[in-house]
């Protein structure tokens, strides 16, 4: 048996303090938003959607045109008015505008054969939640 305050007593109390630590790192990065990053893919992408800088990044499984085709549904779906649209093999553009104005650019490069990387930005300093609602109903449409 170990004596109050012995040796055994002490390791047991570090180890739950460092598990507490951890414990408490992981809730912290879920609450400021990182947990996209350890949580997981949306359906139909590859490795889910990043919002970064004012841009929402994700790959899919599609090319670059069968991604504008999605795009242009979901503009029309947005009820936002198109203003481009182009893909060929290896990339692709789309623009629109929303009701208010804000400017909408939707960008796709391969990546491999059967994935590519899609851009979404719309405003100058990006909408986050515009930017995952279209990139839902992109998804919805592939």
């Amino acid at each position: 048996m170990c004596k109050p305050g012995g040796e055994g007593e002490i390791m047991m109390t570090w180890g739950r303090k460092i598990a507490a630590g951890v414990g408490l790192m992981v809730m912290v990065s879920l609450l400021t938003g990182c947990g996209a990053l350890f949580l997981g893919a949306a359906a139909g992408s590859v490795a889910g959607a990043l919002y970064y800088k004012g841009e929402l990044e994700a790959d899919v499984e599609a090319t670059p045109q069968a991604v504008i085709t999605a795009t242009e549904k979901a503009f029309r779906d947005l009820i936002w008015a198109k203003e481009t649209a182009s893909a060929t093999a290896t990339d692709g553009l789309a623009t629109a505008r929303t009701a208010t104005g804000k400017e909408v650019k939707v960008t796709v490069v391969t990546k491999t054969p059967e994935v590519s990387t899609l851009g979404i930005r719309i405003g100058t300093f990006g909408d986050e939640n515009l930017s995952r609602l279209l990139y839902d109903r992109i998804l919805a449409f592939l």
